[in-house]
């Protein structure tokens, strides 16, 4: 017969769940990082601004960001749009918001003329959307 033993087994922390909290943490980072870049992935020569112009406030409300590096090719991120596209996506992804208070956001180069951007805006007033910002350079 065997006798007892009166060890305890070891106290000890569980990592695993601080482990899982951190890579999750570095998931979001990584993919936030990604679509902060995804917005400024074409090159676009922005015109300046004016001297009372206000810096672009970051908040949360929904936006879609538009590149028009030069007349007739329209960018979402990295990804070229035919004209006839441009329509559907904006009402998509004013659907997809959800909210009324959606943004358009317009990055066209300096030289660009404004029948280039003409197009976008009549989408976007025959989606219903009227908040449109020009990105320009301070």
């Amino acid at each position: 017969m065997r006798a007892p033993t009166n060890r305890r087994p070891a106290v000890g922390f569980n990592m695993t769940p601080m482990i899982d909290v951190v890579f999750l943490l570095i998931i979001f980072f990584l993919v936030a990082s990604h679509f902060s870049r995804q917005e400024k992935f074409v090159e676009v020569d922005l015109p300046e601004g004016v001297a009372t112009s206000e810096a672009a406030q970051e908040d949360d409300t929904p936006r879609l960001t538009l590149s028009i590096p030069e007349a007739g090719r329209i960018f979402v991120g990295s990804r070229e749009l035919r004209a006839e596209e441009l329509r559907n996506l904006i009402q998509a992804e004013k659907l997809r918001a959800g909210s009324e208070d959606f943004q358009l956001r317009i990055r066209a180069g300096r030289k660009v003329p404004y029948e280039a951007v003409q197009g976008v805006l009549l989408a976007a007033a025959k989606c219903g959307i009227y908040d449109i910002q020009f990105a320009v350079m301070p």
